[in-house]
């Protein structure tokens, strides 16, 4: 499903970010990058969205080069969980959540569902939580609705970048206040 070949980063300081990765992902298999910080997992992942262009070599998926793909497709087309949360503040929650499937032109009745079914796979109650703002959520819930968003349209890919660093830096807090 996804492959890189013969790929490398180098930005135009002449910083090298990756160096020939190769690598075979299979549709249905989890991978999970790990490494140092710095060492280019946010950049490899970047990559397959076509957030940021390889230097040389190329990435396919579904057998097909993502450069001849229409990057603004491509990324409707993949689920992507940032380390921040990134909810939009002057949308209600059932809005971030829909934002994909909507620019994908599902339905209302398909978006609320999905809506409905998100909210309840992480435990926050739609009728509760549907049109509060990020500002009235916890920092946990924030950090759900983060990922539920990247579920939203089904997406065959999902990238997720430190998905759950908010929680460990909230937690860090509460102990730090705590002490």
């Amino acid at each position: 499903m996804i492959e890189f070949k013969n790929v490398s980063k180098t930005y135009d300081d002449g910083f090298k970010a990756l160096k020939n990765i190769n690598l075979h992902i299979e549709e249905g298999e989890l991978v999970a990058l790990i490494g140092p910080s710095g060492c280019g997992k946010t950049t490899t992942m970047r990559m397959i969205n076509r957030l940021i262009d390889p230097s040389e070599g190329e990435i396919l998926v579904n057998g097909e080069n993502i450069k001849k793909k229409n990057p603004v497709q491509l990324r409707r087309d993949s689920g992507y969980v940032i380390q921040q949360i990134g909810l939009l503040p002057h949308m209600t929650i059932e809005d971030n959540i829909t934002i994909v499937p909507k620019l994908k032109k599902w339905d209302k009745e398909r978006y609320s569902k999905r809506v409905d079914e998100l909210l309840n796979l992480v435990g926050l109650d739609p009728k509760t939580f549907r049109k509060r703002y990020p500002s009235e959520l916890s920092g946990g819930q924030q950090q759900r609705i983060g990922v539920i968003r990247g579920l939203a349209a089904d997406p065959p890919i999902i990238l997720m970048d430190e998905p759950f660093s908010a929680l460990i830096q909230l937690v860090e807090s509460n102990c730090k206040t705590n002490s």
